[in-house]
């Protein structure tokens, strides 16, 4: 028997999912009690538990999944301007029987959206929206009215993003989004430094870390002491994990690893799946690449115990059941958040505290 569809419709557009979503037809567990809090990024947090950003298009999304037991929620990635979605179709299924290793992705990929998965563990998606935001005009509230959705002691986390611009540079554009956001409401701030969908080079800037640490320096200078979390995709160089977090470390409090992982996307005809010119490689996501964060994360974490940094490491690509939960927390997660899991199955975060796992 398959499983339900997920609440935000893959065969229709992003627009039409931000204004109409997320579907979901029955109500929301209640909302457990939290006996002990724990501290995510020095603010007070019913639970480990979060999702990206990615699912989270406004603020009804992040009221939604609040109100399914979501305690720490990223708002959408903003940009100091508006920014259209790439065309429909946004996301397809990518159908694969087992995790990833690096050598599978040197290979195409066929994307389906005639795919009906039997388990949680058989949905590995391809992503491609190419970073779309609203106007500022229309987020700052926007994320006003997120915060005012929110339970006690849940935390909203705003992703943001720069470009080089005529008359401003992308460390500029990073800090003055950021700037913004966090006077609109965030609790926290996200930089997100990993992005294999968009053109420019913002969306990869992680692998560079002198190029990281100049947004980061001007990030931190705009927002004074709120949470700055560093967003980073796939890294399998323990090298470049530790320069990075050198690099990063003086001005952040988390780092969560990882985006999606890049594959090169076709259809059954061997025909790019996506339309569009500079679709042809997109990101991948879901039960696939867990086993590449999971390496990720392990990387990160024997950097961070090593070196003594004072951060905090948030896991992110593959937790799609309470089981992936434990292996990310296992590999050194302090925080764990899921996107594709979520997006098929709301109920992911309570039934992972039924458990008690922690």
């Amino acid at each position: 028997m398959s499983i339900a569809p997920p609440v935000y419709d893959i065969r229709i557009s992003y627009d039409e999912n931000y204004r109409n979503g997320p579907v979901f037809g029955i109500s929301p567990p209640p909302l457990q009690d939290t006996h002990q809090l724990v501290s995510f990024l020095g603010i007070p947090c019913r639970s480990r538990i979060g999702i990206p950003a990615g699912p989270l298009l406004n603020s009804s999304w992040i009221e939604f999944y609040s109100k399914m037991g979501f305690d720490i929620l990223t708002y959408k990635t903003v940009r100091s301007h508006s920014h259209p979605s790439y065309q429909n179709p946004n996301c397809l299924y990518v159908p694969f029987n087992r995790p990833f290793k690096a050598e599978d992705l040197d290979s195409p990929l066929i994307a389906t959206l005639d795919f009906h998965p039997q388990s949680m563990n058989s949905i590995t998606i391809t992503n491609s929206f190419g970073m779309p935001s609203q106007d500022p005009s229309v987020w700052i509230p926007d994320i006003g009215k997120a915060v005012q959705s929110l339970a006690k002691n849940q935390v909203l986390v705003v992703s943001v993003v720069g470009i080089e611009q005529p008359n401003c540079s992308m460390p500029e554009d990073f800090a003055r989004t950021a700037k913004i956001a966090k006077e609109a409401g965030a609790m926290a701030i996200e930089v997100n430094f990993s992005c294999p969908n968009v053109k420019g080079k913002e969306g990869q800037l992680y692998q560079s870390p002198e190029s990281s640490m100049k947004v980061l320096s001007m990030v931190r200078a705009a927002i004074g002491d709120t949470p700055l979390i560093m967003k980073i995709g796939q890294i399998s160089d323990p090298d470049l994990a530790k320069r990075l977090l050198e690099k990063a470390s003086p001005y952040i409090q988390g780092v969560g690893a990882i985006n999606t992982v890049l594959g090169t996307i076709i259809n059954s005809n061997g025909q790019p799946a996506l339309p569009g010119a500079g679709r042809e490689r997109s990101g991948l996501c879901g039960a696939g690449i867990r086993n590449l964060a999971l390496q990720t994360v392990g990387i990160l974490r024997k950097v961070i115990d090593e070196e003594k940094m004072d951060l905090s490491l948030i896991g992110v690509g593959g937790y799609n059941t309470p089981d992936d939960y434990m292996l990310f927390r296992n590999e050194g997660a302090d925080f764990v958040m899921s996107a594709t899991g979520a997006m098929w199955d709301p109920y992911l975060a309570y039934v992972t505290k039924q458990r008690d796992i922690d």
